[in-house]
């Protein structure tokens, strides 16, 4: 018996096609406008974002009040939702500025790098506590041109079109992306990087519906993945938080952060949790810090009813 396919998902699949057959001219024509061009378009484009894509505005709103809970005002958590939905805007604008062959990021500083190469002076990998504070893709890019040895976790398209045009990108670039499925590859791709002794960036703010955990995020449990804790215990890898600060328009810095003290007394399933644990809480600290950089219009708590109480099952 053929499974019925929703209406929904229906229309969501032939749209993902369409929005993807003209990825490349689009491309192609966008690398050849002025960058100050650009600029003005990324500021307009954001405004009308922030201002106009209601449901996402709502749930970024949402967000914001389940982690913040009524330390902040409606009118500062507006805010704070609106400058985050633009920041989104400007990283994929800018995107088409550093991707481009004249454009380097070699440049692009790096505060607490002693950190970064002190790790890298040891026998083991490094595995780059990840997350969407900032322009994360500046970020690997620039660790890249530096000539840090990085590889990098990546969510490809199911679109065949826009997942080859990503590769492309990526090959012409000079990066190493490791898709995340199939899962069992991944793994594997990830714990030979490690292994290794190189770089592996690894984002984990964001839901998921594969190996989760319910472990605390802003106080709520959120479905965690297993994955960073597991492949730190397998290789004993250095957990490092990196995330890119916006100074401005193509301003960034790169904030390294102090390694992640990991715990290792033997229960490997309790490691796993307080292990998580702590790296959320270092995920925390960062998007505390730059609230308006973090992407509040992801469902980060969607699956918060898993794990938690009525209270927060009513608030997710």
């Amino acid at each position: 018996m053929t499974r019925k396919r929703k209406p929904r998902r229906i229309v969501k699949s032939y749209f993902n096609k369409i929005a993807a057959l003209p990825v490349r001219p689009i491309f192609a024509l966008l690398l050849k406008v002025p960058e100050s061009w650009i600029r003005v378009l990324s500021e307009i484009i954001a405004w009308g974002f922030a201002n106009f894509a209601f449901p996402l505005k709502r749930m970024a709103i949402k967000n914001l009040r389940i982690a913040y809970k009524n330390t902040l005002s409606d009118d500062k958590i507006k805010i704070i939702a609106k400058e985050s939905m633009k920041n989104i805007v400007r990283m994929m604008s800018e995107l088409t500025i550093i991707i481009r062959p004249s454009y380097t990021t070699k440049d692009t500083p790096i505060e607490g790098e002693h950190h970064l190469k002190e790790a890298l002076k040891g026998d083991k990998g490094i595995l780059i506590l990840g997350s969407h504070v900032g322009n994360f893709l500046l970020l690997i890019l620039s660790l890249a041109q530096k000539g840090y040895p990085l590889h990098y976790i990546l969510k490809e398209s199911k679109d065949e079109n826009f997942r080859d045009f990503v590769r492309e990108l990526n090959k012409n670039l000079g990066l190493k992306p490791i898709p995340v499925k199939p899962r069992s590859e991944a793994t594997k791709r990830s714990l030979r990087a490690l292994r290794d002794r190189e770089m592996l960036w690894l984002a984990l703010d964001q839901d998921t519906k594969f190996g989760d955990i319910g472990v605390e995020f802003f106080g709520v449990k959120v479905g965690t993945s297993r994955g960073p804790a597991i492949l730190a215990q397998r290789t004993e890898s250095t957990v490092l938080p990196i995330y890119a600060k916006r100074e401005g328009w193509l301003k960034h810095t790169l904030i390294v952060k102090e390694p992640v003290k990991l715990v290792n007394s033997g229960d490997k399933d309790m490691d796993i949790y307080k292990n998580l644990k702590r790296m959320n809480g270092v995920l925390e600290e960062e998007i505390t810090e730059n609230p308006e950089e973090w992407w509040w219009v992801h469902r980060r708590w969607k699956r918060a009813y898993r794990y938690s109480d009525e209270e927060t099952k009513e608030m997710s």
